[in-house]
Order: C-alpha cells, then structure tokens, then sequence
C-alpha cells in the first residue's frame, strides 16, 4: 500500500477540476477523482498518473445523497487527507424568467450537495488529521450581479459553509478553506459577457491551482481560510 498522503479531488471533469487534480498530484499525492464524464475523467487520471500518482476514479451524481454516501463509505480503505470540493452548475437568466426547475437543480447541487458531503467526509478527515477541505466556491459568493438571483444565492450559501465548518473543524486540525474567483477562462466564465469579449483578461486555471497550492503548503500553525482572486485587469469594458 502506498504511503503517499491521499487527496479526493470532487469535479475533476471540469476544466478547473481537471487543473486542480494535476496540482494535487504534483504536490505528491495519490488521488481519488470523481466526475460525470467518463471520458474527461480517464484524461485528468492519466496526466495525474504522470505526475507519479495512483489514481482511482469513479462517476457520482453529487446530487444524490445515496450514491454519494456509498462513494464516501468506499474511501475508508486508507486514510484521507485533502477533499476539494469543485462541483458547481451556473445559470444565466433574470428571475422574472426563470425555470422554477433549473433553478432547483441548481441549489441542490450547489448548496445541498456540498453540505451533506460535508457532512459525510469530515469524519474521515478528522481521523486522519492534520489534514485539510477545500471548497472551490466565487466571487459571487460576496457579491450580487444581475441575472445570476439563484447562482449569486447559492454561492453566499457555500461561503458560510465553509466558515462555519472551519469554526467545527479547526480543533480538531482540519483546515477549512474557500477559494473563490472571480471569472475563470473556462467553463461558465466563457459563457459571460467578459468571456465572449475578453477571455484573456480573465483569471487562468492555473490561478486557481496555486491558490490550492498556497493552501496545502501553509504552515501547520495557519489556515488560509479563503482566499478571492480576481483578474488584474478588468475583463469589463
């Protein structure tokens, strides 16, 4: 058995996701990946398992609290040290027009979801501190914009989650940390006004994953509780 510590990596079929797992396995860990697409999953666990990762992947509906329970009951296998937490659905749209439905969806996989995994994962994490949650949240989640109502609310909803799982946790030496940028040069920050208009002017990948870095890194007698990013330049204008 491998005596690398070991890191989940929750939404590594995103871009973000797929970033943030290479940097976990840069930084030596072994991995757990789970995602929703099979083929972007099997692609960021092959460039982790060039960095000299074992990687072990599966597909999890994030918003079904079953599956999601027996996928967190199958990590006990050996301790876990990080969980990142990524999942994330975005909606464009004014409230006077929006789908009742979607947005439903969109509170049970971005406020729901990441509290009963939560919920599920601190024990083991507890178990094997010192050890560290990492949730990926936004700059949405301290400010409102105009037709993102329910995105702009599920994104305040993961913020204090992840500050008060950090007042639970922080005795017990887990560190609870919140990384939230501003618009990324992938997924829903390219369907943005900014993203169509000036993809470059927005934050990278590669941006969010040194502030994962800068996280995992920290002295054992610091949390970085959050940290917001935000492109230099305004990507507006």
């Amino acid at each position: 058995m491998s005596t690398r510590r070991r890191a989940l990596l929750v939404g590594a079929t995103s871009q973000i996701g797929h970033g943030l797992a290479v940097e976990l396995a840069s930084l030596g860990h072994d991995l757990v990946l789970w995602g929703r697409r099979a083929a972007e999953l099997q692609a960021a666990a092959a460039q982790c398992r060039a960095e000299g990762a074992e990687v072990r992947t599966l597909a999890v509906d994030v918003a079904d609290d079953a599956a999601l329970g027996d996928a967190v009951r199958g990590l006990a296998d050996r301790p876990l040290h990080v969980a990142v937490w990524t999942p994330g659905l975005f909606d464009w749209g004014s409230a006077a027009g929006a789908d009742p439905a979607a947005w439903r969806r969109l509170m049970d996989v971005n406020v729901t979801a990441p509290a009963v995994f939560t919920a599920l994962v601190a024990p083991l994490l507890v178990a094997a501190a010192p050890s560290s949650l990492v949730y990926l949240g936004s700059g949405a989640g301290h400010q409102a914009y105009p037709d993102n109502a329910a995105y702009v609310a599920s994104k305040h909803g993961l913020t204090g989650l992840a500050r008060a799982t950090f007042l639970d946790l922080r005795d017990a030496a887990v560190k609870v940390s919140l990384i939230s940028p501003g618009l990324v040069a992938a997924g829903g920050g390219l369907l943005s006004p900014a993203g169509q208009q000036r993809p470059q002017d927005l934050l990278a990948v590669a941006d969010v994953a040194a502030a994962l870095r800068f996280v995992l890194t920290s002295s054992p007698s610091c949390c970085p509780t959050e940290i917001q990013l935000q492109p230099l330049r305004s990507p507006v204008g």
